[in-house]
This record gives C-alpha cells, structure tokens and sequence, in this order.
C-alpha cells in the first residue's frame, strides 16, 4: 500500500496569506469549506494533494477573477513564492539561492517542493548551459499551471536573468517543462 500523497498545513497557509494578503474572503471560505478546508477551525496538520488542487481552483478563481482558468492557476503560483520572498525566510532562502545560480538551484528543486508536501518528484535534464527540462510527477492540470507559476517566480527570485518556462509534454505520471534564462553577464 502507498503512502497517502499530503500536502502539509504550513504550504496551504501560505497560499492563503498570499493570496489573500487582507485575509480570507468569507465567500473563499465558504467555498474552501465546500473542497475540505475548514478555515474557522485550526488547519489539519496536512491535506490530500486532490484538496490541495481545488484549493489552488478556489483561491485562483477569487484571486484572478478576471484571467482564464490556466492563466490564474498560473499566476496563483508565481504570487506564492513572490509573497514567500518577502517573508524573512524567503529573503534569507532567496538571497542564498541567488548564489547558487539557476542551474543548481533548479536542481534543488526536489528538496525545496518536498519542504512543503511528501510526494513531489522531480527529474532534471540539462539541455544547455541555459536550459533544462524539468520533469514533475504532477498529472492534475490545475497543479501543473500552478507548479509552473512557482518555477517561474523562484527562479526570478533566485536571480535568473529572463526566466522563462514553458510546456513541453505530459505524459501518464506527470509533465516536463523547458525552463531557460539568459547568462549573466
């Protein structure tokens, strides 16, 4: 028998304070309520990762009410980890990272999702010196928009010069995507 696939409570107050940076609308809560989230109790210790996928729906909806779906999963991923940034924290993690370089902290990439749920898996392939494909074990179409928003943002945040991510393929455990960025100068 498998372990359960959890996303831990610490990730889901994240994204809520993010989000929502003047807090919650009851509208939001009244709809987390109605996926498994009861924010006017303490927070589980962790969620199934299907309840984390229709929280990012829920939050993503009333965040962005006015981009598409996939745009505002996507953006809901880059608001994550641009908030995560200026918490201190974030500051401290980032400003180590952006020593790092992209490519070794896009290697990291494992370590840092497994800090926040139990089953991310991550497989990287170096392409060139400014290129990689990242391989997510992530097959829900609201999780892969919003994985790619938090791959954007980190590496931005980890100090790549023109980062960009795109799609390149799924498949039945997950999907890769192209991540490139310039050379510093």
């Amino acid at each position: 028998m498998s372990e359960p696939q959890l996303i831990f409570s610490h990730s889901l107050q994240g994204l809520l304070s993010r989000a929502f940076p003047k807090g919650v609308p009851l509208e939001t809560k009244a709809k987390l309520r109605t996926v498994g989230v009861e924010l006017d109790k303490q927070l589980l210790p962790a969620y199934p990762r299907e309840t984390w996928g229709r929280c990012i729906e829920v939050c993503a909806a009333f965040a962005f009410s006015q981009e598409r779906r996939e745009v505002a999963w996507f953006k809901l991923g880059e608001r994550m980890v641009d908030g995560y940034k200026e918490t201190m924290i974030g500051r401290a993690m980032f400003s180590t990272l952006r020593l790092l370089g992209p490519r070794r902290m896009m290697q990291r990439s494992q370590k840092n999702f497994r800090s926040g749920n139990n089953y991310t898996e991550v497989r990287i392939t170096d392409i060139s010196p400014t290129e990689m494909h990242v391989w997510f074990n992530e097959t829900d179409e609201v999780l892969r928009q919003f994985t790619m928003g938090l791959v954007l943002a980190g590496m931005r945040a980890g100090g790549a010069l023109e980062p960009r991510v795109e799609p390149l393929r799924t498949d039945a455990q997950g999907f890769t995507l192209r991540a490139t960025w310039k050379e510093n100068p």
